[in-house]
């Protein structure tokens, strides 16, 4: 969404950006992939890691909660230290500072060794976002901002996607150690690239950074008179609707982070895929994902232009997809992998329509000025019940078994859509009113 505070001409195709913008975007792109694969290297070489450095599945759980505590902490003040110092110093920061850390852990022959890399990679890898969306501001021309975000934002699921194929053939290929190195070279290269494109000052005829664009692709929110000039942090706490949406978001986010931690290891353990298997067919459920997320989010759209209001189109399609989410239980009764990774990719798949979903209910709900505000709220909290549950997912699982705590999370999306329903969507219109000119 562009500013409308002034008159912004039409992109001109004639008018093309700069090679430094588009190199700059260029190595966005590069360090949000590196950014997610580096955090899932470890999940998809856990059977190696554990047999080599000899901990059980209790103190892998320790290793996600070493990763998520900084992790959290950070995602709240990595904002403020770019705004201070910039993007250019804090992007070279946190990108080297998490392939350090990656490093580190390839080179780790402890586990203390290997839980303290993983705290730094926690501590590192947030700042990555924020900084993204301030150099996008910073760099690229208010009329092409769109284009750049819907460029660099689905990188990260990109990162998802290569992770375990390239992973498997640096292990096969070189040892599980270069798995962890190689990546982290990478990522220092970039970095030092990043320092000497991302010079001080924006280009010549830059308008100042605004406030941050909409996320691209939403429906248009419907047209309810917000008062933007008393919006603020704390008015949202004073919002049900907020609330909700934050009781929601501690209750489904653990479901995402689960999967992304554990899952890879259980293929290759419980299911019987090798390394290289996995390197196959790991990536399947993302890009299924990155794609139903493109089709549904067109699809909100036109309801939208069809006079329905987005909003309770948006929570009929929470509640359909949350329908699915208990197969998810059923992933222990069958021994066929196909089966198993069938049922793995509607899992993972609800939850990326879910956090696109979230994007929609804030920008249609809530004043433009706190969005990220709200974002950074419910990333936080979110990430908070994920760590407890990570923390306790090894005892529960060689207690009880794996069975337990996929029915336990099976029933999460649909309680979590309950919610919504109730306090959200019936104060929603059935039909979008009708925008002023």
């Amino acid at each position: 969404m562009t500013d409308t505070t002034s008159p912004i001409a039409p992109a001109d195709p004639i008018r093309r950006m700069p090679r430094k913008i588009w190199f700059i975007l260029g190595l966005l792109m590069g360090l949000v992939v590196l950014n997610y694969f580096d955090r899932q290297t470890l999940s998809i070489l856990k059977p190696v890691v554990k047999a080599e450095l000899a901990f059980d599945d209790n103190a892998y759980s320790l290793l996600t909660f070493a990763f998520m505590l900084p992790y959290i902490l950070m995602y709240v003040v990595s904002g403020r230290l770019i705004d201070r110092f910039g993007t250019r110093i804090c992007m070279t920061i946190f990108a080297v500072g998490w392939s350090l850390a990656n490093i580190a852990s390839g080179m780790s022959h402890s586990f203390a060794h290997l839980a303290a890399s993983r705290a730094v990679l926690g501590a590192a890898e947030p700042g990555v976002f924020p900084a993204i969306q301030r150099a996008i501001l910073n760099w690229v021309p208010v009329e092409r901002r769109t284009l750049a975000i819907s460029i660099v934002t689905p990188a990260g699921n990109l990162g998802a996607i290569l992770a375990p194929p390239l992973t498997a053939l640096l292990a096969t290929g070189i040892s599980w150690r270069g798995a962890f190195v190689i990546p982290g070279l990478v990522g220092i290269g970039i970095a030092i690239l990043w320092w000497f494109t991302d010079s001080k000052d924006a280009p010549a005829g830059q308008p100042a950074p605004q406030p941050a664009p909409q996320p691209v692709a939403q429906p248009a929110a419907p047209a309810e008179r917000v008062d933007e000039g008393s919006a603020s942090a704390t008015s949202l706490l004073k919002d049900k609707r907020f609330w909700a949406i934050i009781v929601v978001r501690m209750l489904s986010d653990p479901v995402w982070y689960f999967y992304l931690f554990w899952i890879p290891g259980y293929l290759q353990e419980r299911v019987g895929l090798s390394l290289t298997e996995l390197g196959l067919v790991g990536g399947i459920p993302y890009i299924v994902a990155m794609l139903s997320c493109v089709v549904l989010g067109r699809s909100v759209d036109r309801f939208a232009v069809r006079g329905h209001d987005p909003i309770r189109v948006q929570l009929y399609l929470f509640g359909i997809t949350a329908a699915l989410m208990p197969l998810g239980a059923m992933i222990t009764m069958t021994s066929s992998p196909t089966l198993a990774l069938i049922i793995i990719t509607a899992v993972i798949t609800v939850c990326q329509i879910w956090f696109v979903g979230f994007n929609v209910l804030l920008a249609g709900l809530f004043p433009i000025k706190v969005n990220a505000s709200a974002l950074g709220m419910l990333g936080a909290v979110g990430a908070s019940t994920s760590l407890l549950l990570n923390l306790f997912a090894g005892s529960i699982v060689m207690q009880f078994g794996y069975f337990a705590i996929f029915a336990g999370l099976a029933i999460l999306h649909p309680v979590s859509a309950v919610i919504l329903a109730v306090v959200i969507g019936r104060t929603r219109p059935k039909r979008a009113i009708a925008r002023a000119n």
